[in-house]
């Protein structure tokens, strides 16, 4: 292939040789792309430091359509994404964006690109982890087109609690018989967060009770763990850690 130059985030690294380091970054245009940067480490190399895992760069590389790994020519730090180095609860979050993004790259390159980007933005900007979290999974299931239902027929005239099964793929009617397998009973408050974050409402799971926040990573999560074959391995540690993260 031609030489392409591309803006690329950096998804993960590791070593090739002594010298060499090899890694799969993900670009608007291209998806998932197998680079191999050789020289990496001498000092001399104008790469060093630049390609840090979830990092925002320019990069030039090519090379034969049929190599396994295409060559890294030259490499520019757009953005270190260093505010995420600042919680290991960003970095868990950010693992599970990019793993969703990399299901979603081959047939949609560009919006499985700019959703990572936008979510390892916020998150290094600040953005509380359990919102971002939030918002990230159930953006990710959308671009999946895995998406929950999360309007089923009118809401009930009184506010009362819901059936939402992974299985039925969302939420039921109002009324509807408990069903078959696994679901929950999904509160009016609950649906109400998931259906703000949808919309695209950045406030609201910030500003949402905690309890409510974390029973709709629960309900994703489960979701996430039903429809998809390999469920991001990072959404382990985030499970594992919200009870240490909610006492601090």
């Amino acid at each position: 292939m031609r030489r392409r130059t591309e803006t690329a985030l950096v998804l993960r690294r590791w070593p090739w040789s002594e010298h060499s380091l090899a890694l799969r970054v993900l670009t608007p245009g291209s998806g998932v792309v197998p680079l191999l940067a050789k020289g990496v480490f001498k000092p001399t190399s104008g790469k060093f430091g630049v390609l840090d895992t979830w990092a925002l760069v320019e990069i030039e590389y090519g090379g034969p359509d049929d190599a396994e790994l295409l060559n890294l020519y030259r490499c520019r730090l757009l953005d270190r994404m260093s505010g995420l180095s600042a919680d290991p609860e960003r970095l868990i979050v950010a693992a599970v964006a990019a793993e969703l993004a990399e299901l979603a790259a081959p047939p949609e390159p560009a919006a499985s690109f700019h959703y990572l980007l936008e979510t390892l933005h916020h998150l290094a900007n600040g953005e509380p982890t359990e919102a971002a979290a939030l918002r990230a999974a159930l953006a990710g299931l959308d671009l999946l087109g895995l998406g929950p239902v999360l309007e089923a027929g009118p809401d009930p005239p009184a506010a009362g609690r819901r059936w939402f099964a992974a299985a039925e793929g969302g939420l039921l009617p109002a009324g509807s018989p408990r069903p078959a397998g696994a679901c929950r009973s999904i509160s009016p408050a609950e649906l109400a967060l998931l259906r703000a974050v949808r919309a695209g409402d950045r406030t609201a799971a910030a500003e949402a009770d905690s309890a409510v926040r974390r029973a709709c990573l629960t309900i994703l999560g489960d979701f996430l763990h039903y429809h998809l074959e390999r469920p991001p391995r990072a959404w382990a540690f985030l499970v594992r850690r919200r009870p240490t993260a909610a006492a601090r």
